[in-house]
């Protein structure tokens, strides 16, 4: 690992979690890495999602249509919508990948240099999620029956961590040592990290727009809840990311209030950090109808949503919500 080495995050989603976990696993370790995130780690100050190593590999959340004059290393691939695989693929001496992609990935180039990763047999590494006080835990066997096992926050980063182990492992890193190091990962900003918690009531943070990615990070706070409370939304929404949150939420969430984006005209209120008076209503309205064993996901990028979950940890911190009446 004292050579200069590229490492490509690419696929559809996760990207950058899974890029900011393998950057996390190598800072613990002292491997001195390089990284070109989507966004900062949490804990390791404002604009932390670029960092300049000392010579270490060089880790980049990458999109399929990166010339193939620039192939990684290493490439940990998490998966496509369209069919869509990077021309460069063929080219890159290890893939970390879900065991779900190895037929579409293999088919064009004939990987024999591809790990797997995913529950079932077939898979490089067997893996098996199963909850753990608050969080998530891995459990993983892998092809000469080493077992490691991590904890993540949120059961959703379970595959985001696995293949960010299985990048640190083809690094030659033992499983047991990425595991502990991960221990300490404490998120990507507002990327599904868990804000806080109060009285038994967990807030979310959460930057998705797209259908998809919506739907996975409710189903999240949906699992979250271990079915004891229920999902409720809190987002800065134009029209268009209202509707798509309203159709994602349908199966998942008992409340949704949006505010709007400011407009232009509204400027002013960013320059100073002036409160919007809508704010504290929209806030107010989720706080009245939360009660303990919720998880509340604040969606968003405009302003202000960067603070509306701190705003709504505060709205909860002082009684406490209600608990639910029993039905009667």
């Amino acid at each position: 690992m004292d050579s200069p080495l590229s490492i490509a995050v690419a696929g559809l989603r996760g990207n950058t979690c899974t890029g900011a976990m393998l950057a996390h696993i190598l800072s613990v370790l002292e491997s001195a890495p390089s990284w070109i995130l989507g966004a900062d780690l949490v804990g390791y100050g404002l604009r932390s999602r670029v960092g300049q190593g000392a010579g270490g590999p060089l880790i980049l959340v990458a999109t399929s249509s990166v010339s193939a004059e620039f192939a990684p290393d290493l490439c940990v691939f998490g998966g496509t919508d369209s069919g869509e695989v990077p021309a460069w693929i063929d080219q890159v001496a290890t893939v970390i990948a879900p065991h779900r992609e190895k037929f579409q990935l293999a088919k064009g180039a004939g990987l024999d240099n591809l790990v797997t990763y995913g529950p079932g047999p077939g898979a490089t590494w067997t893996v098996d999620s199963r909850w753990s006080g608050s969080g998530c835990r891995i459990v993983a066997r892998g092809p000469t029956r080493e077992v490691l096992w991590a904890d993540v926050p949120v059961p959703a980063h379970a595959d985001n961590a696995m293949a960010a182990l299985g990048a640190a492992m083809a690094l030659g890193i033992a499983p047991m040592e990425a595991a502990a190091a991960l221990e300490s990962y404490r998120g990507v900003h507002r990327h599904l990290t868990i804000a806080g918690r109060t009285h038994s009531v967990t807030v979310i943070d959460s930057v998705a727009r797209h259908h998809d990615s919506i739907s996975a990070d409710l189903a999240a706070a949906r699992e979250l809840t271990g079915g004891q409370g229920r999902v409720r939304v809190l987002a800065v929404a134009d029209p268009s990311l209202a509707h798509t949150i309203t159709v994602s939420a349908r199966q998942a969430v008992e409340q949704v209030v949006t505010l709007e984006p400011p407009r232009p005209s509204h400027r002013i209120h960013r320059i100073v950090g002036a409160r919007r008076p809508d704010t504290g209503r929209a806030v107010k309205a989720i706080t009245d109808q939360t009660r303990p064993g919720d998880v509340v996901v604040v969606v968003g990028t405009e302003p202000p949503a960067e603070h509306l979950a701190g705003e709504v940890l505060d709205g909860l911190g002082g009684t406490g919500p209600r608990g639910y009446q029993a039905a009667s």
